[in-house]
């Protein structure tokens, strides 16, 4: 029996395994490797943004886009400022319409039935001729 326990290599090292033994060494030490990062928030990107890699692409004083942007602006413009000249025209026309009404409304007052007793027949029964007339204000 030796001083080696079973299944393991004997401690004084003078074999042939010691080419095999530095080889496994090797094989065993790994290169350095930081470690895992442990993140807490967002993730922070590197390098320029996705929109700054891409070129700035600005209508320029002749560029058509901004000529038909502007035409458009323009005829809206000129829409709002013939809608406002309408609502100034119509306007004093609607007012003259309500005070108008308001007159007809004075002048045809309110009707009042006139009744005159003819004739009494019995305690029940008369005859009696009616007039509707209206009740309007003298101006």
């Amino acid at each position: 029996m030796g001083n080696a326990q079973s299944g393991l290599p004997p401690l004084g090292g003078s074999g042939g395994d010691d080419k095999n033994k530095d080889d496994k060494d090797k094989d065993k030490k790994k290169k350095w490797e930081p470690p895992l990062p442990t993140r807490v928030g967002k993730k922070r990107r590197r390098g320029p943004d996705a929109t700054s890699k891409l070129p700035a692409v600005h209508p320029t004083t002749r560029c058509r886009l901004k000529l038909l942007k502007m035409e458009r602006i323009k005829d809206y413009l000129l829409m709002e400022e013939e809608f406002v000249q309408n609502q100034e025209r119509l306007k004093p026309q609607e007012e003259k319409a309500q005070e108008e009404r308001t007159r007809v409304d004075d002048l045809r007052g309110s009707p009042m039935g006139v009744g005159t007793l003819e004739e009494i027949i019995d305690d029940e029964h008369a005859i009696v001729s009616s007039t509707w007339m209206l009740n309007s204000i003298a101006s």
